[in-house]
């Protein structure tokens, strides 16, 4: 049976979004629900069957989402039309905890790591096509809820490019696109031949999405190739050229192309001419904070943004726009609370693979989720790049358990450039 959850997670997770359109395709239904069903039976025979393993990270995220269900019912957050069963199985945070569980009841090997590199290698090509096509066809691959809804067609009008990942969610390409090249640039699934490819499709596909913590996330992975012990100076100077001539080259492709990057670089970047409406959002989420979090600091409202908040932001913006604030004021200090530990223990996990192994992409993929949500609410731990980081940092600590224990298995060390 672990053989068969190994197929599994090669066959849904790197391609979650070729599944989420077949999904939609065929039954107008958002991929989750389908994904919760296939773990409902792995979840229940790991249960059955073998002793459990339930890390701290997992314990947290599972209370969380007890918690979370229990705030949506006694604030009656159910939407009146919605069916319950459907409500409860297409929750982001019940199939988080079912898919964590089973990752952490399964024992990876190397055989599979290594198709999972390659996977996952496909999947960013596959990725900066996609955003290329989408540059002169910017709805070619996107949900139609990105078009038909106001709200997010605006995106399209500014012509942000999703690639294949609006079939997720609209914040999926900048969760899990970086944690992706996060991954590629410290593992062996990268070699001299592919990671120029990667750079430029982590460059390309950042820069398209038109987003600035999409540009930055994937700095940050980027960065480091320049601060671990894994490649020599020599290298590091190596991989600062290739990435001023990968940049380069984008911007003599843009002009030629009239990609308009330097109103790219002024608008989206620098916020030119744009009011600062960004940083006026943030300003006002934190001012709004601090007006409403005192009335319900300890259990907060519900998962659902106020009617007396959305006056307050004045179209400002549809939410209070920082993850850790709007979670303090969803969920309270003990909610929050919840969610905070559990993203600790992650990023202590990932710690301690990284300095054993010198496999850092977890860590940095943790990073840019916890940078991420300073920027928006999305603390989605279904996500499929948070996923993929979380099997990694299993294979890594099953392989330090087996060394503490004197049964070492097969070397998997991650690749030099």
């Amino acid at each position: 049976m672990n053989k068969v959850i190994q197929y599994c997670f090669l066959l849904l997770i790197p391609f979650y979004p070729i599944w989420g359109w077949l999904a939609y395709s065929m039954t107008k239904r958002h991929i989750d629900i389908f994904t919760v069903l296939v773990f409902i039976p792995l979840v229940l025979y790991c249960l059955l069957t073998q002793k459990i393993k339930v890390p701290k990270y997992l314990i947290f995220l599972i209370l969380f989402t007890i918690y979370h269900f229990a705030s949506v019912f006694i604030n009656h957050l159910v939407p009146p039309q919605e069916n319950l069963i459907f409500f409860i199985l297409s929750d982001e945070n019940l199939l988080a905890c079912l898919v964590l569980f089973a990752i952490e009841n399964t024992r990876f090997d190397e055989k599979f790591i290594s198709k999972m590199n390659q996977l996952i290698l496909v999947v960013v090509i596959i990725t900066l096509i996609v955003s290329l096509i989408q540059i002169k066809f910017n709805t070619f691959f996107i949900h139609p809820d990105i078009s038909q809804n106001p709200l997010t067609y605006v995106y399209l009008q500014q012509h942000r490019n999703f690639s294949i990942f609006s079939w997720i969610n609209i914040n999926s390409l900048g969760i899990t696109f970086p944690i992706l090249i996060s991954i590629l640039l410290s593992s062996s699934g990268i070699n001299k031949k592919s990671f120029p490819l990667v750079l430029l499709s982590g460059i390309i596909v950042s820069f398209l999405s038109k987003a600035r913590y999409i540009m930055i996330s994937t700095i940050m992975v980027i960065s480091q190739l320049f601060f671990v012990k894994k490649i020599d100076f020599r290298k590091r100077i190596y991989v600062l050229l290739l990435m001023v001539s990968l940049i380069a080259a984008l911007i003599v492709v843009g002009n030629i192309y009239d990609l308009k990057l330097q109103e790219v670089i002024e608008n989206r970047i620098l916020e030119k001419g744009t009011g600062l409406e960004s940083a006026k959002a943030r300003l006002a989420s934190f001012d709004i904070f601090m007006q409403v979090f005192p009335e319900h600091p300890l259990f907060g409202v519900g998962p659902q943004t106020g009617v007396d908040v959305l006056k307050m932001l004045r179209g400002v913006a549809r939410s209070i726009h920082v993850g850790y604030l709007s979670y303090l004021y969803f969920y309270g200090i003990f909610g929050a609370i919840l969610v905070f530990i559990s993203i600790f223990y992650l990023l202590k996990d990932s710690w301690v693979v990284a300095r054993k192994f010198q496999f850092w992409g977890s860590f940095y993929g943790f990073l840019t989720f916890c940078f991420a949500n300073v920027t928006f609410v999305y603390f989605n731990f279904s996500e499929m790049g948070i996923i993929l980081a979380i099997i990694y940092i299993k294979f890594y600590k099953d392989r330090m358990l087996t060394e503490e224990t004197g049964n070492i298995i097969p070397e998997y060390t991650p690749s030099e450039l």
